[in-house]
């Protein structure tokens, strides 16, 4: 098959275009346009799925490539000592996100936009289509994706502006953005992004919150600030990575196993609500920075870590309203997230959209508010640039 036999791609792109507005999720003409006219699978000819793979041609690739999925398109090792095991380190993010994230994006014809994670180059795609290619700035942390990109971008039309390097320190140069838009996942805003927003510029980027986290949508409020609320919409993206080699974010490598003598004990927070209400994961992790919390049905317990600090409780109660909690580690990581629970309660289980964040373009100087930015209640958001 031609993979640029227009009958088949066009008609299929205006599905997924039909189907994001039917979504609610695309409203704006110029992106609905832009949607409708990129062809997303001259970016995907190979998509990973655990083991198995579907490239151009095969069937069901194209079926793949039009659907609202995200589809991964690179795996790292993940360097723990599992043979063989790999995780995705770069992927074409899913329809309905990228429409979500564009049009808090808001940019206007003739703003310069700064993409941080270039990836496919899908994305990339997109903005030059609305904006003009040459007001497109993409840079990407790995040096063969932004090539591939830069092939992707050709063959569809586009030549934006890419480059290789650290996506924490923005451009290289001196270079003024009217938006910045991040498709990796942060635990803080980097100072370079700051510095380089234009007045009145926008950043949007997806909160790293140890699950599918909420999208910060910022504004420039001073010369060294943004300010902006939390938007609820929940997002999963990889994290910003420091090193090209590993699919991990600095500091979220897989920990050494916990060492000491395990704590046995109960619990009256129910484990499946950890899982189950995004808005109490991110009040967890402001509490606990670095969170990470996992478990299903079949595996019948939830696990929450923290470096090395470790625990597991079971789904299944021992008698109504009390559950089994093992924890190990240097303190008992289970007894922070009971403090947060309760705090979460007092305070009227607040949502996403109750938070905003006020960053300065000084690591440290970076607080999550409830409510108002001069709230008694507020939180330091992780830093590392």
């Amino acid at each position: 098959m031609d993979v640029l036999d227009t009958a088949t791609w066009e008609t299929r792109a205006a599905a997924l275009t039909a189907e994001l507005v039917a979504a609610g999720v695309l409203s704006d003409p110029a992106w609905r346009d832009a949607f409708a006219a990129t062809p997303r699978h001259l970016f995907v000819s190979r998509i990973i799925d655990g083991p198995a793979s579907l490239s151009a041609g095969d069937t069901g690739w194209l079926d793949a490539v039009y659907a609202d999925e995200s589809l991964a398109t690179q795996t790292r090792p993940t360097g723990d000592g599992a043979t063989g095991r790999e995780i995705a380190s770069s992927s074409s993010s899913k329809p309905t996100v990228m429409a979500v994230m564009l049009e808090r994006l808001a940019p206007e014809p003739g703003h310069l936009v700064l993409e941080i994670g270039t990836g496919t180059g899908y994305n990339a795609a997109l903005l030059s289509h609305r904006l003009g290619a040459s007001n497109v700035y993409s840079l990407d942390l790995d040096a063969d994706l932004v090539d591939t990109a830069h092939e992707h971008l050709a063959a569809a039309g586009y030549s934006p502006h890419l480059t290789a390097g650290d996506g924490s320190q923005g451009w290289p140069g001196e270079m003024r953005f009217d938006r910045i838009i991040a498709t990796c996942a942060v635990t803080a805003i980097p100072p370079a992004w700051v510095d380089q927003l234009a007045d009145g510029g926008r950043i949007v980027a997806p909160l790293d919150a140890g699950t599918a986290g909420p999208l910060l949508v910022l504004d420039k409020t001073a010369d060294d600030e943004v300010s902006g609320r939390i938007d609820p919409f929940p997002v999963l993206f990889m994290p910003m990575r420091a090193d090209v080699s590993s699919p991990f974010a600095p500091g979220q490598e897989p920990s050494a196993a916990a060492t000491g003598i395990p704590h046995y004990g109960t619990t009256t927070v129910a484990p499946a609500a950890l899982l189950d209400r995004p808005e109490l994961a991110l009040f967890l992790w402001l509490h606990a920075p670095g969170l990470r919390l996992a478990g299903s049905a079949e595996h019948g317990v939830v696990v929450a870590e923290r470096g090395s600090a470790r625990a597991e409780a079971d789904l299944t109660p021992l008698t109504e309203g009390s559950w089994a909690v093992r924890q190990s580690g240097p303190y008992r990581l289970w007894d922070t997230i009971e403090h947060a629970v309760a705090a979460f309660d007092v305070l009227g289980k607040p949502g996403a959209a109750r938070f905003g964040i006020t960053a300065l373009n000084v690591p440290g100087k970076q607080f999550v508010w409830l409510d108002d930015p001069d709230s008694d209640h507020s939180w330091p958001l992780g830093s590392g640039f």
